[in-house]
């Protein structure tokens, strides 16, 4: 195992235990998904550039008009206006905004269209010449449903309704455009998949294409392997092991990557350290 998967195991281990803690203790439901975003928060404060903030809120633009109310925000830490910003601001111009990001505890069908409408609110909205509206994401902790059933739910959308990126940590789930989830394709249809758990090779390598089988004699939700728990799922007809810290790291690395396009920056770093495999995602 190499360094970028060591970190992300124990990147995705804190994030999970974080949550899980808050939501034994936290028996108010408003309360728990607002940790849940903070505990997001948290981690993308030490993952994205410097320039950028992060904060909670509503849009707005010339017209005024606004949009609905968004877990959380990235904005444009430079450009930010200080009249603005003088108590916890809630309120920002649609042009500094780079990234919407709609978080749910749980994924069902009614929270993909409530995503939806948040999208739909943010199009909406007018941005002043040379500004685009910002990126729209989904994030979600787990589904109640399995990943063909989210993969329908997100296929049911008008294309100019779907999140341009969403994750579903548990078990593992990436939509996306697919050329916004792997930078070497130019192609710019939906796709909705898994991130399932690699084989290794002698060196330690991962092995596109070859998946951790679950062990039939064990239970059929979770199983763990090498020290570490992961979610079981169908695949092809058979039960296999799935990467949820693959899914948590590509979805972080494609939205950093295309803040980084829109400001004609270089790819980060972190892109050219992820190969083939790990780009390996199996449409369901």
């Amino acid at each position: 195992m190499g360094i970028i998967d060591e970190y992300w195991t124990g990147t995705l281990q804190r994030l999970q235990a974080e949550v899980e803690v808050f939501n034994r203790l936290i028996a108010h439901q408003a309360e728990r998904g607002r940790e849940n975003e903070l505990s997001l928060a948290r981690l993308l404060e030490n993952l994205i550039p410097g320039r950028f903030g992060i904060g909670t809120g509503l849009l707005f633009d010339g017209r005024g008009k606004y949009s609905k109310q968004m877990d959380l925000l990235l904005f444009d830490r430079i450009d930010s206006p200080t009249i603005l910003a003088q108590t916890n601001q809630l309120l920002y111009p649609v042009e500094e905004i780079r990234l919407c990001i709609e978080i749910k505890s749980r994924l069902v069908k009614a929270g993909v269209e409530d995503a939806a409408k948040k999208k739909d609110s943010v199009q909406a909205l007018q941005p002043a010449e040379q500004y685009r509206s910002p990126t729209f994401a989904l994030f979600a902790y787990d589904a109640d449903t399995a990943p063909e059933t989210v993969g329908q739910h997100l296929a049911s959308l008008a294309d100019a309704r779907k999140p341009d990126l969403t994750c579903v940590l548990d078990p593992g789930i990436l939509a996306g455009q697919r050329r916004l989830l792997d930078p070497s394709s130019d192609d710019s249809s939906h796709m909705c998949g898994l991130t399932l758990l690699h084989e290794l090779d002698p060196d330690g390598a991962r092995m596109r294409g070859r998946y951790v089988v679950a062990d039939p004699t064990k239970g059929y939700d979770r199983q763990a392997h090498n020290g570490s728990v992961y979610p079981v799922v169908d695949f092809n007809g058979q039960q296999v092991l799935s990467d949820p810290s693959r899914a948590l790291l590509l979805f972080c690395e494609a939205f950093i990557r295309l803040l980084a396009e829109q400001e004609s920056r270089p790819r980060p770093v972190l892109s050219h350290y992820l190969d083939a495999p790990y780009r390996d995602i199996q449409p369901v």
